[in-house]
């Protein structure tokens, strides 16, 4: 849900005034804590305070997709300058190879979290990043950095909207204790 409203946010500061999205790296600091608050009033008086369990993986994995990755955008932005010349290999890669390249490296994040906690759903929002990267500026929706903005608000939306219906859910299965004993 935080990460949903991160992005969100972003991509609606982003694409209102370009210049106040420098701005949105201070977004976390207003939403950590909020997403804290909320913990500490609606989760932690239902169950407790439980960390989840972390599975043990390799980080050898990530900095070979790391080094791959790297590889892979030099030798794009390379390859297309030789063929097209630098203006126009530029123009192409700017407009349609960068969105493609940020929504792999935004896909980073929900993928780790997803190897270190076995959760799904972060498997899902990985591969949303990866799609909509190379979907957007394919499918002449959008193209250079308005893509990476409206993936951000695509993705973040869906991350939202899932989010609060998951913690709607919580808040029914798992009623306050003193909410549980004045129905008994």
């Amino acid at each position: 849900m935080q990460m949903g409203a991160l992005l969100v946010s972003f991509g609606v500061v982003f694409s209102l005034a370009p210049p106040f999205g420098v701005l949105c790296a201070l977004l976390p600091l207003v939403l950590v804590p909020l997403g804290s608050l909320l913990k500490r009033r609606f989760v932690y008086p239902r169950i407790g305070y439980a960390k989840a369990p972390r599975q043990p993986h390799s980080a050898r994995g990530i900095v070979i997709a790391a080094v791959v990755f790297v590889a892979v955008v030099l030798s794009a932005f390379g390859i297309l300058s030789l063929i097209l010349g630098l203006d126009r290999g530029a123009s192409l890669c700017l407009s349609h190879f960068i969105p493609a390249v940020v929504g792999l490296m935004m896909a980073i994040g929900p993928w780790v979290v997803a190897q270190t906690y076995r959760l799904k759903r972060w498997y899902v929002l990985a591969a949303l990043f990866v799609v909509g990267g190379i979907c957007l500026p394919l499918l002449h929706i959008a193209t250079g950095y308005d893509a990476v903005v409206l993936e951000c608000v695509i993705v973040g939306g869906l991350s939202l909207i899932y989010g609060i219906g998951l913690f709607l859910t919580f808040l029914r299965k798992y009623p306050r204790e003193e909410l549980r004993h004045a129905a008994e």
